[in-house]
């Protein structure tokens, strides 16, 4: 049985290709920002595949309990990251992964606040 709606790439270079169809017409900025992040997504998929989990779970840990520059900077870079990738992949998202997307953002941005303000 074939299935109408395919399923997504793992990969984020092959999202990325996918998000250049017509489909998912992109804007002047949104093609540009897709070209440069082709070479750096080419690689990052090159990557043994714990490797970006493993450093989002320790730049979030690093967040968590470092000293409050480091922390605040180590949650930046996870933020920065996890929303690169979600403006790459947004076009060719369902509701579902946008919401998850969004989630993320905001919990790391909740748990920066949460380090500034000593809640943790």
């Amino acid at each position: 049985m074939t299935s109408s709606n395919p399923r997504r790439s793992g990969n984020p270079a092959t999202r990325a290709t996918a998000a250049h169809s017509p489909a998912a017409p992109a804007s002047g900025r949104r093609s540009a920002l897709h070209d440069r992040s082709r070479v750096v997504l080419a690689r990052l998929a090159r990557l043994p595949r714990l490797v970006i989990p493993a450093a989002m779970l320790g730049l979030m840990l690093l967040g968590l309990s470092a000293p409050l520059p480091v922390a605040l900077a180590a949650l930046a870079l996870v933020t920065v990251f996890v929303g690169w990738l979600a403006l790459l992949s947004w076009p060719v998202l369902d509701l579902k992964g946008k919401f998850v997307r969004g989630l993320m953002i905001g919990l790391v941005i909740g748990s920066g606040v949460a380090r500034v303000n000593g809640w943790l």
